[in-house]
Formats: structure tokens, sequence, C-alpha cells
């Protein structure tokens, strides 16, 4: 109703399609009196309420006039990007209409008993008539349909609903495979390109463009091909694109949902063997060792003993910490474990890790191998279950998403919490005061800053243990992906630029000294694209640099609110 995403970004153009909003909404009392009155049904429109009526619509229709002027002229002389390449003839002739009944608003306060009154009426009326043939015959119709759209469109960003292999579902195939939401997307489209503008594969110059790939379901649709093939109705290659960072469904303003449409396709390719060749590998160590690396679990055993973890125990463990296939395997990455360990052990708190741990299935899931997804899955829940888990935390946040989410989906839910939330909540209590601060960037993994809505967390843990924050061109809720999302963390395309080489280059033009991430995934491209660029800046996971601050400062640490049974310099 306040029109937040289309303002967004776009402030001044945001703004004049909000006066254009506000004012359709206000006339609407207005054309159907007039109609009333035309039909010969009943005049109200000599009455006094609908004088004082059309008084109060006196500054709706300025703001309607001047913002509708304002979006003519942006889309005929200014032509940002995403409104694509040409001019459109249809949306310069309805910002005529638009303003034209305006002007016949205004003129309406006249003697409406002469001929130019009478004329006046008929060319309101008249424009009002042409926008019912108009409206159902272009983008405008999402007008009507745009509030269903909005209505329908899941409340948790990237909601992929779960195949239903006992009837057969595979994903989508054929264009009539297309779920009722998907074909309501198709028409609600308004081609404003904000998904495009944010997605990270059409910014560096890939195929993809999320916009492109809506508009031509809806040029299947309205050519009747039901039985024509995906693949065929836009390029297979643009799918596995895709980083599933979520950024086109977060920027779009009527609820149009691409993930979905995206796995859902790439659903239909994998069930008939058709996954591009480096998800073969992936698969394969998945399906022989349960990890996405493929690596025996003896490295995990020597891990967990090496860093004393126990096995969970409910009565003796508070927390489950999930390592995921990063934290098991990755070498570099468990010093970031480490750190959380030492963290969760100096605020008193008991934790355990699972005997045997396995993939939570994020990749399958992302990259549509959902038999593999629902085996995985099926698999963690009735270990977690036979564990007696009640709280879990893990520093991945696709982990996050995964156990958290998904796995709701499939009847199991337990509380599940990234590390920079539970320890920002324990170090509340502690008081530091700094001489000087190290001048940082933060990069907010997309799965913690825009499926988890999790960014003050750890700006506020930086900020307390000593860091002064320089923020990238792209961040908060609406951060620049690293490229790792959507099974691109094996390979991604090679057209235009990398995208965690883009993203780096977002974070060197900080002047920052230190980049701190909070995503193993992350941690990966990025530590990658620094190798390639040979870069003098110190790349830190952000429970390594938080462990590493609280070992450097610990004598000086005071916690006057900390908890009896917590050590006083904790």
């Amino acid at each position: 109703m306040f029109q937040s995403k289309v303002i967004g970004a776009r402030k001044a153009a945001g703004i004049a399609h909000l006066a254009v909003f506000w004012g359709f909404v206000a006339f609407g009392g207005f054309t159907t009196a007039e109609a009333l009155r035309g039909l010969g049904v009943v005049d109200l429109t000599h009455t006094p309420l609908f004088q004082a009526y059309k008084w109060f619509l006196i500054p709706f229709a300025a703001g309607v006039f001047v913002g509708i002027i304002g979006l003519g002229i942006r889309r005929a002389f200014v032509r940002p990007a995403g409104l694509g390449p040409t001019v459109s003839k249809e949306s310069l002739l309805i910002a005529v209409l638009i303003a034209v009944l305006m002007v016949t608003f205004f003129l309406s306060f006249g003697d409406e008993t002469t001929v130019l009154g009478r004329a006046n009426w008929w060319v309101h009326m008249v424009i009002i008539l042409l926008f019912l043939v108009l409206l159902p015959n272009s983008k405008h119709l999402h007008l009507v349909i745009a509030p269903f759209a909005v209505f329908l469109k899941s409340p948790i960003l990237g909601t992929v609903p779960n195949l239903d292999f006992e009837k057969e579902e595979v994903g989508f195939e054929t264009v009539k495979d297309l779920p009722s939401k998907a074909v309501l997307d198709a028409f609600s489209c308004v081609e404003c390109g904000r998904c495009q503008d944010n997605c990270p594969a059409f910014g560096t110059d890939k195929r993809l463009n999320p916009k492109t790939l809506i508009l031509q379901n809806e040029e299947a649709l309205l050519a009747g091909e039901r039985y024509k093939k995906l693949v065929d109705v836009y390029d297979q290659d643009v799918l596995w694109q895709c980083t599933t960072c979520g950024a086109c469904e977060q920027a779009c303003p009527v609820g149009v949902e691409h993930l979905p449409t995206i796995i859902g396709a790439r659903r239909g390719l994998v069930s008939n063997g058709e996954a591009p060749q480096f998800l073969t590998t992936v698969y394969t160590n998945l399906e022989r060792r349960q990890n996405i690396w493929g690596l025996m679990y003896d490295q995990r055993a020597k891990f967990v003993q090496s860093a004393t973890l126990e096995t969970f125990d409910p009565t003796k463990h508070e927390y489950l910490v999930w390592l995921g296939c990063a934290g098991a395997f990755e070498a570099d990455y468990q010093k970031s474990m480490r750190s959380l360990f030492d963290l969760l052990r100096a605020n008193g708190k008991t934790f355990g890790v699972l005997s045997k741990e396995r993939c939570t299935g994020d990749v399958a899931k992302r990259t549509g191998n959902e038999y593999m997804y629902q085996e995985l899955a099926t698999q963690n829940i009735e270990d977690l279950r036979a564990s007696g888990v009640k709280k879990i935390v893990t520093s991945c946040p696709h982990c996050v998403k995964t156990i958290g989410h998904d796995y709701k989906m499939m009847g199991y839910e337990v509380e599940t919490v990234h590390s920079a939330t539970l320890v920002e909540e324990l170090t509340r209590d502690v008081i530091l005061e700094w001489k000087e601060r190290e001048n940082v960037t933060y990069h907010d993994p997309c799965y913690l800053g825009r499926y988890a809505d999790t960014h003050a967390e750890p700006r506020a843990l930086l900020e307390r243990f000593g860091a002064s924050i320089t923020e990238p061109e792209r961040h908060g809720d609406n951060p620049f992906c690293c490229g790792a999302g959507g099974g691109l963390l094996f390979e991604e395309h090679e057209s235009g630029k990398r995208i965690s080489q883009e993203r780096f280059d977002q974070l060197k033009a900080t002047g920052a000294g230190t980049v701190v991430m909070a995503c193993p995934f992350c941690s990966i491209m990025l530590k990658g694209a620094q190798a390639s660029e040979n870069a003098s800046v110190e790349m830190v996971d952000l429970m390594t640099w938080v462990g590493g601050k609280m070992k450097a400062v610990a004598p000086a640490v005071k916690a006057p609110c900390a908890p009896a049974e917590r050590p006083p310099a904790e």
C-alpha cells in the first residue's frame, strides 16, 4: 500500500508512482459515480457530499498529473537500463491518457451544461472506457492482478515447495507444468527491471536476466504453447547461472517469485539426466559420502577429536553445533569453528555435535536434485529427533535456511540460529574501551542478510570489539552475492566477470584493510578472488575475528551485567 519496494533505490520515480497509485485509489469513487450517472442508474454528482469529495480529490489529481508527467519523461528520455533498450509506445500512451484524465477532472469544475462542459465529460469517460480495453492486453494488467500476486507470495523468501514423488512429480518440463502462481507472476510483471538491476549474474554480464525469463513465460502462455519445453522457452544455460541469492524476488514490487520457477525448471532437467557436468561430481559425492566434497568421515572425526568436542547429549548439552560440510572438512574454515567453540565455552554454554553428520541437502535442493535432497533431509531429521536436539547453532547461513525453514516443510521444526546471532546475544554485557578502532568492511552473506534478515547482529559484534565499519556498495538486507549459491560454488559460467571478483572489488573499494565474512561459502569465494588479485587485504571470518579480539583483550573485559555463574572476565 505504501509502495516501499517501488520506491526502494529509485526514490524520485518511486514517489511519482506512489502519487499515481494513491490518485487512482482516491478516484475510485469519482469514476464510479460518474459511470452510474452516465448509465442513467443514479446521479450522485450533485449532492453536497460528492461536491466535497471532488474538492478533496484536488491534491490527489495534482499529484497524479505531476507524477505521470515525470514518469513519462523518464521513460521517453532518461531511459534507465532496467526499462529496456526501446521506448514503449504503449506506456507513453497510457501516461498521456492519465495526464488527460487529470486535466478533464480539473475542467469538470466548470459549467457542465455547456457544449465544452459536456465534451469534457465525454472525453473523461471515453478514456476510462479505453482503459478497460487496454488493461487486459498490456503490462498494466498488474493494476488488477498484482495485489493477488503479492498476497499469494510466500512470506519467507526463496520458498520452494517439495516434490511429491508419490504423485510422480519431477519439476517443470513444459509450459503446462508451471504452477498457478508462476502463471500469475508472468502476467503481473510490470517490466520495471528491478530484478535485473539487482541480479549478480546480469550485473556481471552473464546471459541470465530474471526479467526476461518471466516475460518469456508470459510470451509462451499467450501463444498457447502449453506443451513447449521450458528449455526451448529460455536457454537452459541461463538456469545454471542463478546463484539463488534471492535479490530478484526481494526487489520485485509485485510479488513475482523467480526462484521456484528457476529451481522447478532445474528439477525438470535433473530428472531427465540433463544436469551440467560439474554437478555430476557433487551428486556423486553426496550419494557416496553424504558431503559435497566427497571426503571420508575419518577427517571429520579427527577434527572433532582435536577440538575436544563431545557427542551431543540432551541431558548435558544445551546446543547442538552443526558443523556443516565446510566446518567438518574445510581446514581453513575450521579455524573459525574453533573460535566459535571457544566463545561458547567462555560464555558458559554447553554443546556437542552429532556422531555423524550429513550435508543438509542445500546444494541438492537449490540445483534441482529434489530426490537427493529429501533423502539427505529425511536421514538428518531422523538423527536429530533421535538425539533429542532442541537448539542448533551453526556458522553456515545455508544450513540455517535448510534446517530452520526447508525442514519445516518436511514436518521437522527445531530452533536454529546462526553463530553471529547467538554470540552477539551472549556478549551484550561486554564493555570495552578502544583507543583505536580497526577499519573493516563486512560482507553480508545472501542467506544471512537477505534470507534470514540478520545484518544488525554481525555489525554489533564488530563495533563491540573495536571495529569501525565502512560499508560496501551493496550491504545490509540487499547484499551483492559472492557467487557461491545455487551450486555455483563448484563452477561459475565464465561469460562476463566472475561474481566473486565483482564483489571483492566492491569490498576493496571501501579502503578497509580487513574484510569480515560470516559464511563458509563466501569465505571460499572471496578468498579465491583475493588470491587472483594478490591484494593486500586481510580476509577473516567473523567468529575468528571476534575470537581473536576476545583473546587479545581478555584481561580488560568488563561485564558488570554478567550472570553470576559466568566468570567475571568473560
